[in-house]
């Protein structure tokens, strides 16, 4: 899925081929929204923005996008980008940190025992963007190998 959107001149157009990974990603922990308040909903869309619309470009396998949740990368990532930058100060700051839940949440949604349709949508499109590299190593990293 492509999404056009409008650059600084009104003939200018750019191609968004991050808006179905970010809308399956966000789908996999949004699909229902019990039990996550606003709060949640809006961190889960802010990591997976951080993670996919990284200067680098998305993350080919669901094993890069789980590596790229990690403070220190994404510092690394948006090192020049101040919105970004303040963003993930406010995710990875506080008692309980929202990127940690947000790493948590998506590890075990990308794992291989998730079956809600969500996760099984959420890892076709990354097998469809990158068929020789398996999904197994997504397995490999869920369980801590």
């Amino acid at each position: 899925m492509f999404e056009f959107t409008t650059a600084e001149r009104r003939t200018d157009f750019r191609v968004d081929r991050g808006a179905g990974l970010r809308d399956a990603l966000e789908g996999l922990l949004l699909h229902n929204g019990i039990g996550l308040d606003a709060r949640m909903r809006h961190a889960i869309s802010a990591v997976v923005h951080l993670a996919v619309d990284a200067p680098n470009g998305p993350p080919e396998d669901a094993e890069e996008f789980l590596g790229r949740l990690d403070a220190a990368w994404l510092l690394a990532a948006w090192a020049d980008h101040d919105t970004e930058m303040s963003l993930l100060g406010t995710l990875a700051g506080g008692e309980v940190p929202a990127l940690s839940w947000c790493e948590l949440m998506f590890t075990t949604a990308l794992a291989p025992w998730s079956s809600s349709p969500a996760a099984v949508h959420a890892r076709r499109i990354f097998a469809a963007g990158e068929p020789s590299r398996p999904l197994s190593a997504v397995g490999d990293c869920a369980m801590g190998r």
